[in-house]
């Protein structure tokens, strides 16, 4: 039983406890970097593939120095693609990956979930190796990523498709894509900012 409270603690703890939550701005073909502020870019790989239903499926993280929470689209609505890349301008801070929000398509229409994201840990394993012991809280760690001002910033290639996710780094197959629809960016100046 105590080990279930913890599980639940640990999850209450991720809720955003009514803070109203922001969501980027995409980048526009035109669009430059936004003084004092940042760009972050790259490409996200989804859960569900086209059984998403074309709903649509989100990030959520926090800035750690000024607690605000954001929100953004790693996979449009009406799209069933398995890839999809993303670019956002974003406060410059320190940020963390809190949550994966995400729907399922159903015959009914869909049901939603919405996953904390550790590292090295599948959310369906949380709670489990808590009661085991294999785990403790304070051993739950999120992925952390830094966004400095005046700055271009690509965030990897993002593996959501397996619960437990990972980043890698493509950025040259990234950009050579991106060449073409963000002609205002030099994406060869780009930081390497892969969450860690």
């Amino acid at each position: 039983m105590k080990n279930y409270l913890a599980t639940l603690l640990i999850l209450a703890s991720l809720t955003t406890k009514g803070q109203a939550i922001k969501a980027l701005k995409d980048v526009s073909s035109k669009d430059t970097v936004h003084s004092g502020q940042g760009i972050i870019y790259g490409l996200f790989i989804q859960r569900l593939g086209f059984s998403s239903g074309g709903f649509p499926q989100d990030i959520r993280i926090v800035n750690l120095d000024t607690k605000e929470i954001f929100s953004f689209r790693v996979k449009p609505t009406f799209k069933s693609a398995k890839e999809n890349i993303f670019s956002f301008h974003i406060p410059s801070g320190d940020f963390e990956i809190i949550q994966y929000r995400w729907t399922q398509s159903k015959w009914y229409g869909g049901k939603m979930f919405t996953e904390p994201i550790f590292k090295n840990c599948a959310f369906s394993d949380i709670e489990t190796k808590l009661k085991s012991g294999e785990l403790k809280e304070d051993e739950l760690e999120h992925f952390k990523f830094s966004i400095q001002p005046n700055t271009l910033n690509y965030l990897g290639t993002w593996h959501f498709d397996k619960e437990q996710v990972s980043f890698s780094d493509d950025k040259m197959n990234l950009d050579k894509n991106l060449t073409k629809t963000q002609t205002n960016l030099n994406l060869g100046s780009a930081t390497t900012s892969i969450p860690k």
